[in-house]
């Protein structure tokens, strides 16, 4: 518990799992808000550089094979051929949006490559060996199945105003995914809240993390900097909501904080929760897995098995999106 506590959250604006990714970096911000900008879409980024961060070692991946490798790592390998289409799509526009920021403003400590293997800042991917370990006997066929996704998808990346949009995915959504407006503070037009209800039947959906009050008290006062009373029924009050019932912030001992910070401090799987005090424990009831917002990955699994294809999986969570075929 105090380590978990006194470990601050690596984002602000969202709760790091993987598989649950968003970047929301300078170079992409640029693109979204700058209509007038010609933006790149080419096949100039048939390469993956990828800064080694122990080594410093640039590796360079073609992008088949990159697109294999993280995919495997971001999405389950036995999941529908056409969700995994879609995840295909959502990888390979997010690095477009590297390619083009590091291109336009290149990040320093990135010593020329696009990303790297650190990957609280970036996708992880798997190795052909942290595959094998992660799917056991599985590995085959979940290698086949990504593998002809990507053959199908290569050369497709997701538009909204000839521009590659945002990537934002989460595992599994409270029922319903959240906008990044609410979550973000970040009002970008497609990146709103829809339909998921199908996730509510996904192995992992609610999750009980129980504390201990007297852990909760003193590990909250140091990180938070704030005096709690002796009654723990007090300690946590929703200031603010989603309409789905996600908080937003929340009163900490009299203190304004935003409910992600606490979330991260928990290391809960999601921002959606209710607190029960009981038997001298806080129990934190949640529902969904990652930050909530852009496509559910469980949700586009699930279209997928009712006869959706990759195009329709993608315009449900991305609405006014687009698909683009590089050239």
């Amino acid at each position: 518990m105090n380590k978990t506590f006194q470990t601050l959250f690596i984002f602000a604006v969202c709760l790091m799992l993987i598989p649950s990714f968003i970047l929301l970096d300078e170079g992409v911000s640029k693109l979204f808000k700058n209509s007038e900008k010609e933006t790149i879409l080419s096949s100039d980024c048939k390469e993956v550089s990828i800064l080694n961060n122990e080594t410093k070692d640039i590796a360079v991946m073609d992008i088949k094979d990159y697109l294999i490798w993280n995919v495997i790592a971001q999405m389950p390998g036995t999941f529908e051929k056409e969700a995994l289409k879609a995840q295909v799509i959502l990888s390979h526009t997010f690095i477009m949006n590297r390619y083009i920021s590091e291109n336009e403003n290149p990040t320093e400590s990135l010593l020329g490559a696009i990303i790297s293997t650190d990957d609280t800042n970036y996708p992880k991917s798997f190795t052909s060996d942290e595959a094998k370990e992660y799917y056991g006997n599985k590995y085959e066929t979940a290698l086949k199945n990504v593998t002809a996704a990507v053959d199908e998808v290569l050369n497709k990346i997701c538009v909204y105003d000839n521009k590659p949009i945002v990537v934002a995915y989460h595992t599994i959504s409270c029922g319903r995914t959240e906008s990044s407006k609410d979550i973000w503070n970040e009002d970008i037009p497609y990146l709103i809240s829809v339909d998921s209800s199908s996730d509510e039947k996904a192995q992992g959906f609610s999750k009980t993390t129980t504390v201990s009050a007297e852990d909760f008290k003193k590990n909250a006062e140091k990180t938070f900097s704030v005096t709690l009373s002796d009654n723990s029924e007090e300690w946590i009050k929703v200031l603010s909501e989603t309409k789905n019932g996600t908080p937003l912030t929340i009163s900490l001992g009299g203190k304004e904080i935003h409910a992600s910070e606490l979330c991260t401090a928990l290391d809960l799987p999601s921002q959606h929760f209710e607190t029960e005090v009981k038997n001298g424990n806080i129990n934190f009831k949640t529902k969904g897995l990652g930050h909530l917002v852009g496509m559910s990955q469980y949700g586009a699994n699930s279209m997928a098995k009712n006869g959706k294809n990759y195009r329709e999986i993608l315009e449900y969570f991305f609405p006014k999106t687009e698909i683009f075929t590089l050239k």
